[in-house]
């Protein structure tokens, strides 16, 4: 697994902080010390612009090849500047709630203005800060996701899928200021719960998306996800016989089109299992 260990991270925050301070957004919480304070408060820093929501299913235990593509492809994504924020889900049982273990903002870098009128002191320290909260800010990712992933189950009874996309998009992602928004769902995307679910009548071979979007309408489970760009890693591979046939994935990806659609998103990537493109 890619990644550096907990104690590293320990070795990281004790840097940065010697030079940073924490603080607070919009968003009301960042788990990511800021390099801004080395400045002495003389720049005012600037909001994101872009937001990565990673969710993932924990009702399915994914292999380590599939862990570290979605370690590789979060990392590809993220740049100064940006927002990431790990949402995980599972089955609505005692202890396995949804739940949110990591949200954080990159600093943005200085632009070529504020570089000339800042300290050369004062520049030395902020760049070498920055340099620190990169490796900060990879590694409490890749440490949130190695115990995201390592907290799965298949012993769960039910995917709750829709009903925490509903949660997530109507309590955080929506919500969220930041204009360019990104949701990366790392799940099989069968959903199993007691409104809809992709395993009647035979099996998701025989998944009759007409009937399922008007159940999810009935249910009142379509999200709202603020304009958001969707990608999935993963679809499919719980099949009960291994990986689905192209028939049912194709069933199921225009099942998800659609749904997104009408959640205020738009699919944009669909990994079955693996995401070829970049996240976008």
């Amino acid at each position: 697994m890619p990644g550096i260990g907990a104690g590293l991270v320990r070795a990281f925050a004790a840097c940065l902080l010697a030079g940073a301070t924490s603080v607070v957004h919009g968003a009301g919480r960042d788990d990511f010390p800021t390099c801004y304070g080395v400045l002495g408060g003389m720049v005012q820093e600037q909001p994101a612009k872009r937001e990565l929501f990673v969710v993932i299913d924990q009702t399915l235990e994914f292999n380590v090849d599939l862990k570290r593509h979605v370690h590789a492809k979060v990392h590809e994504y993220l740049q100064p500047g940006d927002r990431v924020s790990v949402l995980t889900f599972s089955a609505y049982a005692e202890g396995r709630y949804a739940q949110m273990p990591l949200t954080g903002k990159l600093d943005h870098p200085l632009d070529e203005d504020t570089r000339f009128e800042t300290g050369k002191s004062d520049l030395r320290k902020f760049d070498r800060c920055m340099e620190r909260q990169q490796a900060f800010v990879r590694a409490k990712v890749d440490e949130t996701l190695k115990a995201a992933f390592a907290e799965a189950s298949t012993d769960l009874p039910k995917t709750e899928l829709m009903g925490s996309l509903f949660n997530f998009g109507h309590g955080v992602i929506s919500a969220s200021q930041t204009p360019e928004k990104t949701v990366l769902i790392v799940s099989d995307m069968m959903e199993n719960s007691s409104a809809v679910s992709f395993y009647r009548n035979g099996g998701i071979s025989n998944l009759n998306v007409d009937a399922a979007l008007k159940q999810t309408e009935e249910a009142g489970l379509f999200s709202n996800l603020g304009g958001a760009t969707v990608n999935v890693i993963g679809a499919g591979i719980s099949g009960n016989d291994g990986y689905l046939s192209q028939t049912a994935m194709r069933k199921m990806q225009s099942f998800w089109r659609d749904y997104f659609e009408q959640s205020e998103a738009r699919l944009a990537g669909w990994g079955q299992p693996e995401l070829f493109g970049s996240i976008q």
